[in-house]
């Protein structure tokens, strides 16, 4: 394959591979922009056995590995098997796009392989309908316990959760709102367009959306979802929460819904 990268993006690829859990939100930014170009003439033949488009996989891959925030329910290598799991040396730096298209291929191999195990979250990136989400809301009384058992109840989350929505920035706030608690075409990717949202992958990554399809991550706190979930709603991102979480995610966006 063609390697996209100049001499200028290698360097930074390999600098900011090796600090890659304590950069900055534009060194992020950069990183993100990088590892993208240098996937964009990738096509490993497991792309055609999974359901997300390449460019979404690309963003989770992104998250997943080079970011290191790892899907609950993926199989995790040993450290001296997985490059990208290793401790960052200058030796392990990938430094060119083939490199990163192993790294990536090897991705997809583990997300074949994790596939059935995964717990898909309810409300995904193609949203479920707010007449859905409604039947759905009053549907579950597992899910209600849930929130009991953290001193919460629904009014509680939807006056929380119009707060949150309120305080996000214009691009994500539109993420959210169309992207998550709306049916409509096209999905992220739609509504970046219909808006012109740059970079709305990354946005989406960091407001907490891209991992909708595959399950929350242990480190899902870090998004802006997960923070506030977390932070104000006081609910742990771990397994055993699961339902009180899914009820969260069910009232976040229904209240999104009925911001667009």
């Amino acid at each position: 394959m063609q390697d996209l990268l100049s001499k200028t993006e290698s360097t930074d690829l390999g600098d900011l591979w090796q600090r890659r859990q304590q950069l900055s939100p534009e060194e992020m930014g950069r990183m993100y922009a990088i590892v993208t170009r240098a996937l964009h003439p990738c096509a490993p033949s497991e792309l055609r056995s999974l359901d997300e488009s390449k460019q979404e996989l690309i963003a989770q891959f992104i998250y997943a590995k080079v970011l290191r925030l790892h899907a609950v329910g993926t199989p995790e290598p040993d450290d001296a098997e997985d490059p990208e799991r290793a401790p960052a040396t200058p030796s392990s730096a990938p430094s060119s796009a083939v490199a990163l298209c192993a790294y990536f291929k090897r991705y997809l191999i583990d997300c074949t392989r994790a596939s059935r195990l995964r717990r898909r979250v309810p409300i995904g990136e193609d949203g479920i309908g707010e007449a859905q989400l409604e039947a759905e809301l009053g549907a579950n009384d597992e899910e209600e316990n849930a929130l009991r058992d953290h001193g919460l109840n629904d009014d509680q989350v939807k006056a929380a959760a119009r707060c949150f929505i309120a305080a996000l920035p214009a691009p994500e706030r539109l993420l959210l709102c169309e992207g998550f608690g709306q049916e409509l075409a096209g999905g992220l990717s739609g509504v970046a367009s219909r808006h012109r949202i740059a970079s709305y992958h990354y946005r989406a990554g960091k407001l907490g959306l891209v991992h909708m399809r595959a399950g929350l991550p242990r480190d899902y706190g870090h998004t802006l979802m997960g923070s506030w979930i977390q932070k104000t709603l006081g609910i742990t991102i771990e397994r055993e929460n699961m339902s009180a979480i899914h009820r969260v995610f069910k009232i976040l966006a229904l209240e999104a819904s009925c911001v667009s």
